[in-house]
Parts: C-alpha cells; structure tokens; sequence
C-alpha cells in the first residue's frame, strides 16, 4: 500500500543524473577537471532553485507563479 504524504512534506524523486553509469562523468568540465563530482553539481543546482523559489516566495510570488 503507498504512503499517503502529509500535505506539507517535501518530497524528492532520484533520477539518472545523480548516479551516472560511468562516474565520473566528463559532461562537465568541473567534473573533468576533478573540482565538482555529479552528486555535488546537482546538490549545487537544486540549492540554488530553493533559495530561488524562497525568495519569489518572500517577494510576494504565490506556489502556483513559481510552479
């Protein structure tokens, strides 16, 4: 039986580009260069889209404009 999520809960999904099937991948020239592995360049994007999103949220912005 799912889970029911609580209303208020963050939830995430794993996809593919956290866990490439060669690693390190040299998609990235960080990544080629050894300073940024996979993992961290995600953790690093979607950073930035949370803080994007909490401050149109500040702002005024309602769920469904950032949506």
């Amino acid at each position: 039986m799912p889970k029911k999520h609580e209303k208020n809960k963050f939830s995430i999904t794993v996809c593919g580009e956290f866990f490439p099937e060669i690693y390190p991948t040299h998609r990235s020239s960080k990544w080629s260069r050894g300073e940024e592995d996979p993992l961290t360049t995600e953790m690093r994007l979607f950073c930035a889209c949370m803080r994007w999103a909490f401050n149109r949220l500040l702002e005024g912005a309602s769920r469904h404009e950032i949506k």
